[in-house]
């Protein structure tokens, strides 16, 4: 009987000690939202590059493949950002859609260096400048991974003590006797 009382005490200590999720804040959404809409900014601004026309004038022909995939990284930011802002508190899809970001961002360097060189230095430098306004927004979404990192740290490390705590009471009390 005792020991069957131990064991739904630990239950209940265990599940009290993960916090409970808090509502998550409308500024991280409203950074997820911007970045989206920033993307969308930038996607008829790359439509006006010609890579295909550079190789024509020398280019490697491996810009008109970055210049697809640069198009491709930019479609899947908005839906990233999309879905992060009905789900913010997905510490993996967070990190994900950072890195995409990040990717996308030294892929767009590289093509902006073709631009100049082969068809545009204006329009590289209008599309470096808008690409660049989402810095902070991105030094955002950094903190709000490195604070959902801490909190999951945070909430482990409860967890664990109370598991250490249920399984000592639980080596303390004898097995049940057979009748």
């Amino acid at each position: 009987m005792r020991l069957s009382t131990a064991v739904s005490s630990c239950v209940l200590f265990a599940a009290m000690a993960v916090p409970a999720q808090q509502p998550f804040e409308a500024p991280i959404i409203a950074t997820f939202q911007r970045i989206s809409q920033h993307a969308g900014r930038l996607a008829p601004m790359l439509a006006q590059v010609r890579s295909e026309e550079w190789v024509a004038k020398g280019a490697p022909d491996t810009y008109v493949a970055q210049l697809a995939s640069t198009r491709r990284q930019l479609d899947a930011i908005v839906a990233d950002m999309s879905s992060l802002s009905a789900r913010p508190e997905q510490m993996q899809e967070c990190m994900k859609g950072l890195f995409r970001i990040q990717a996308f961002h030294r892929s767009l360097d590289s093509l902006m260096g073709g631009l100049r060189k082969y068809q545009n230095p204006a329009l590289a430098d209008l599309i470096q400048s808008v690409a660049a306004e989402d810095q902070s927004d991105l030094d955002q979404i950094q903190t709000w991974v490195l604070d959902l990192a801490n909190e999951k740290e945070q909430e482990y490390k409860v967890v664990d003590r109370e598991a250490q705590r249920c399984r000592a009471i639980l080596s303390k009390d004898p097995a049940p006797k057979k009748r």
